[in-house]
């Protein structure tokens, strides 16, 4: 076979048969659902945020992608008639925006989508509440350093609990299989008509009805979590219909605590219940930080229905907890002095030991400074005859000092 001959044959076995197939769909660039959807008041305003999504439904990346809100008063079609507010930002970002309060009573419901380009997703469920007069803000906010934490103490009143709104499901189609009327979850708001029921395990159809009877159709489940707050339990799969939603709970009403460290924004509240006192220690507060709080007075959580912040109240997180006093000392006549034993310290951040002497009725001096890992250690400016008190402390790295311990008395005979 010649070089030509080659060439062709190769060129025929590299393009087959020609055939390239049905070639790919292109990506989609529609947002997915929003996550992190909340409407809350807090103080004298409304206040919408949700998280932008990083990537589309198909998984292309965003690096700019639109989160619209939708809100309106009273039971009006959000994506017809309802208000709108959009905004622009990087996927992954918390985008949060701040409506004005309507008057006391109105009711006010809101949802969230992304929009990119000419794609938009589909809405979030959508939240309701009513809108009440303006908390009492909590004040004279303080922050403590202690050893166990940062103590921190107000004053203000704790608002009466607000339950959460009660809406009727609007007429709708009726599905057969759901006998009897379910009450909606707290908070939640029915879907539209187009939209897919919620989930639920696959049961059996019940028997044809007779006529007249009573049926209900779907409903979204409840919107806005607590702050915080893990998910339900699930329910248990069964044959038949799915059980009604159990009573709820008492609203809850208190006091949120939320703190920033250095520059960074305030975070979600520190505790997922309100707190009923006017005080907390907060323990997790990181080392080295400068650590800022304020208090906000808590009427309901679902939906969140809070004051305006108190004072900002600031501090320097240290290390300011000592070690633990050191055990068993005891104190040894020798030929050349009297001999200091002692039990190790555990500390982890141990720097060392200090051992001080008082002789007779006199004062008590450091008589040595010692390093971590020491056990004992031999006085030799002991004199005979004299009674001398000995005790001993320990210290940490950031310079706390335990209490000494226990005096032990020596003498040299």
């Amino acid at each position: 076979m010649n070089a030509r001959a080659s060439l062709l044959l190769a060129l025929t076995l590299s393009l087959g048969c020609g055939h390239r197939g049905n070639p790919l769909p292109p990506l989609r660039k529609t947002p997915p659902p929003l996550q992190d959807f909340r409407l809350a008041q807090r103080g004298d305003t409304l206040e919408v945020s949700a998280a932008a999504p990083r990537a589309s439904v198909d998984g292309v990346p965003y690096e700019e992608v639109t989160v619209e809100f939708l809100y309106g008063e009273g039971e009006v079609d959000l994506m017809k008639a309802g208000s709108r507010r959009a905004a622009r930002t990087e996927g992954g970002r918390l985008v949060v925006a701040t409506l004005s309060l309507p008057a006391p009573g109105k009711l006010v419901r809101a949802a969230a989508r992304g929009v990119s380009g000419h794609d938009a997703g589909p809405r979030t469920l959508i939240q309701a509440l009513v809108a009440q007069p303006p908390l009492e803000a909590p004040r004279d906010l303080t922050a403590e350093l202690l050893p166990g934490g940062v103590a921190l103490a107000w004053k203000g009143e704790q608002p009466k609990a607000v339950p959460p709104p009660v809406l009727a499901p609007p007429p709708g189609p009726r599905l057969p299989g759901f006998p009897g009327a379910t009450p909606s979850p707290a908070g939640a708001v029915p879907a539209p008509a187009a939209a897919a029921p919620p989930a639920t395990p696959p049961v059996a159809p019940p028997k044809t009805p007779p006529a007249g009877s009573p049926t209900t159709p779907p409903v979204e489940p409840a919107g806005e979590p607590a702050p915080g707050a893990a998910a339900g339990p699930a329910r248990e799969k069964g044959p038949g219909p799915t059980a009604g939603p159990e009573a709820p709970k008492a609203p809850a009403s208190g006091f949120f605590l939320y703190r920033r460290v250095g520059d960074a924004p305030f975070a979600g509240p520190l505790l997922e219940a309100p707190l009923e006192g006017r005080a907390h220690t907060d323990k997790s507060a990181p080392l080295g930080s400068t650590a800022c709080y304020v208090v906000r007075a808590v009427a309901s959580v679902r939906p969140l229905i809070e004051s305006g912040p108190s004072n900002e109240s600031c501090v320097g997180v240290r290390d300011v907890a000592a070690p633990a006093t050191p055990a068993g000392l005891a104190i040894l006549p020798r030929e050349n002095g009297l001999q200091a034993l002692w039990s190790p310290s555990t500390e982890p951040d141990l720097a060392g030991y200090r051992l001080y002497r008082a002789a007779g009725d006199g004062p008590s001096d450091k008589l040595a400074e010692l390093p971590p890992g020491t056990t004992d250690f031999l006085d030799e400016t002991a004199r005979k005859g004299v009674v001398y008190r000995y005790s001993l402390s320990a210290f940490d790295q950031a310079g706390n000092e335990s209490p000494p311990s226990a005096a032990v008395e020596g003498t040299l005979p």
